[in-house]
């Protein structure tokens, strides 16, 4: 059935209801557009109507028009709506490739924050992409997504570009298909990030095609395919002839494969490689072998003998040798290792009297080194480690030095007894008490053992991480080892004692535990009200976190001392407590009066704002 003459006179009564009625019974173009709906209307009833209530519209006096116009505009709408349909010519096809991605009931509000942010430029992009990564990961896997993260990956800033490799490893061995479509072995670095993806979801399996792409690939794809042959075992000779042909960049990429690799001629490279180049040492940091650990130990004991054989000044060439010797021995714990410990423990006073030419990094090599055999205890966990630090601490306990050593040993294999009852003594939480510089020592060298400490709430355990609650990123969960038992409470009861150990005690919170909530909470509550917070904002929910419940006076010495609490800012902490309306209106009424009482020069809060705001939370 041809419809066109339904829709003709849909447009010409449209028309006509812009026009006004007055100049209907002169509008040839609705007489005709009528007279070519009469067919339709002796093959339906529907059209029949519509046929009918025109016919009637035509013949009307001019001061019926009006509504008859919108009663038969009406019916003619209704039935062309129910008469339309959506579709293409042609053959049906997949809206994405094959393996891309999910079809995940999302949204183009929830997403379009997201592809914006991928698509677009300039800074601040790779803050919003790694919360929305954080909060919501499922959205990286849904098909609209993932086809712009690939084409992506020649993003020019390299951190973000990091960061969608290190999505799309996440995204499983179904994304093969896509990154491989349109592949080019001669293309620039978004080729070279597909290789190194191809390469972690494939695994060993992705041997094969990288030894068939290597001699077609060039440039930054040829380095990734070289890197990426360290993940096969099976191309430990590949990878020894490359190490005598490549260069620059290439033989980087070489050597950071064969560290990855095991075996005798693969030690007997590394062993030559050294010899020759002192800071290649630092790619055995990927190794986990005894080989890789006794080479990283003889290379550190070398440059360290050398620098005491010196005149006493240590050259800045050879200190940053040291920081390659730092990668490598990071983590190493054979028994080579171990007795290159003891030795540094046996020379500690002499290398830390040596002097750093200018500019030279650590200074002080007699606090560097403990430093860097801490990171090292606690990223190997229980262990030969664990064993070598409790000897030295045994050894020096008239000494600072290797007091966090023995309390990070000691958590990891003794009971919560033990360790309460060793090291709980060192700590002097009330300030007046510590009498000398001694006692000061030691006081931060417990700190530093316990700053180590973490409760893990996926795992509901405390553990040891390679990261302090200082890092700039914490808690930091890679790296980290179960405590041996839960700790004892009394270190609890021990920190909260001081509003100034609440830094430590937020890594320590179990929400799980009502009585160590309500401790931590107060301590916090103390800090909080007492106006030496760093953020407000972490503290209100941290104390929202621990079921806090004592609200009042809060923000009162802070507003005091703090010109730049305003109006703005107090509302919005305010709007953060559970505190009801009517409860939030009689803290913003209190915090008004602590702002009149200041001296003239603060600049007040406007009242007519108070006010609004005060109503506003009293209709709560």
């Amino acid at each position: 059935m041809n419809l066109q003459p339904l829709y003709d006179v849909k447009e010409r009564l449209e028309s006509a209801a812009i026009a006004g009625t007055g100049l209907l019974s002169e509008d040839f173009r609705l007489q005709r557009a009528a007279e070519g709906l009469r067919p339709l209307a002796a093959a339906s009833p529907v059209f029949a109507k519509i046929d009918g209530s025109l016919q009637s519209l035509l013949s009307a006096p001019a001061e019926e028009r009006a509504l008859l116009l919108l009663d038969v505009l009406a019916l003619v709408d209704a039935v062309a709506y129910t008469q339309g349909s959506a579709g293409a010519s042609g053959e049906l096809a997949p809206l994405s490739p094959k393996g891309c991605g999910a079809c995940l009931e999302l949204s183009y509000i929830q997403l379009h924050p997201l592809l914006e942010a991928v698509t677009g430029s300039g800074g601040g992009r790779i803050g919003q992409i790694r919360e929305i990564w954080e909060a919501h990961p499922e959205f990286f896997g849904d098909y609209r997504v993932l086809p712009v993260l690939v084409e992506h990956l020649d993003e020019s800033y390299a951190e973000l570009a990091d960061l969608y490799v290190e999505i799309l490893k996440r995204q499983g061995p179904s994304l093969l298909p896509l990154l491989r479509e349109g592949f080019d072995p001669e293309g620039k670095r978004e080729m070279a990030r597909r290789v190194e993806v191809i390469a972690a979801l494939s695994g060993e399996g992705a041997g094969a095609w990288l030894r068939d792409l290597l001699p077609k690939s060039k440039k930054d794809v040829r380095t990734a395919v070289i890197t990426a042959l360290g993940l096969d075992s099976e191309n430990n000779g590949i990878l020894l002839d490359l190490s005598r042909t490549e260069r620059g960049r290439n033989r980087e990429a070489v050597l950071e494969a064969l560290a990855r690799q095991d075996g005798e001629a693969v030690s007997a490279f590394w062993k030559e490689e050294i010899g020759k180049n002192a800071d290649s040492v630092k790619y055995l940091a990927l190794s986990g072998t005894d080989w890789a650990s006794d080479l990283a130990a003889a290379a550190f004991r070398s440059q360290l003998e050398g620098l005491l054989a010196g005149d006493g000044q240590a050259a800045k060439e050879t200190l940053a040798l040291l920081d390659s010797c730092h990668a490598a021995i990071s983590g190493k714990s054979s028994p080579a290792m171990l007795d290159c410990w003891r030795w540094i423990d046996g020379h500690l006073n002499a290398l830390g009297k040596l002097k750093s030419a200018s500019g030279a990094p650590h200074s002080k090599l007699g606090e560097t080194l403990p430093a860097w055999l801490l990171e090292s205890l606690c990223q190997t966990g229980p262990g030969p480690l664990c064993g070598l630090a409790l000897e030295l601490w045994s050894r020096h306990q008239d000494q600072a030095r290797y007091l966090p050593h023995g309390m990070v040993a000691s958590l990891l294999t003794r009971s919560a007894e033990e360790v309460f009852e060793a090291f709980s003594s060192y700590l002097v939480i009330h300030k007046t008490l510590m009498n000398n510089a001694r006692e000061q020592i030691f006081n931060r060298a417990a700190l530093e053992g316990l700053s180590r400490v973490f409760w893990n709430r996926e795992r509901s355990r405390y553990e040891i991480s390679y990261h302090t609650i200082y890092s700039r990123y914490v808690p930091v969960y890679s790296r980290c080892w179960p405590v041996l038992q839960p700790l004892d409470p009394r270190w609890y009861d021990l920190l909260t004692e001081n509003p100034d150990m609440s830094g430590i005690l937020r890594h320590l919170l179990r929400p799980d535990d009502p009585r160590i909530c309500q401790k931590i909470g107060a301590c916090v509550y103390k800090a909080v009200h007492d106006g030496g917070s760093a953020s407000l904002w972490q503290d209100v929910a941290f104390l929202k976190e621990c079921g806090w419940t004592e609200w009042k006076g809060l923000l009162s010495k802070r507003v005091k001392r703090d010109s730049a609490m305003n109006l703005y800012t107090v509302t919005r902490l305010l709007d953060e407590t559970p505190l009801t309306g009517p409860e939030k209106a009689a803290e913003l009424r209190a915090l008004e009066e602590i702002v009149k009482a200041q001296s003239s020069s603060r600049p007040r809060w406007a009242p007519q704002q108070v006010q609004r705001q005060l109503d506003a939370w009293e209709k709560d």
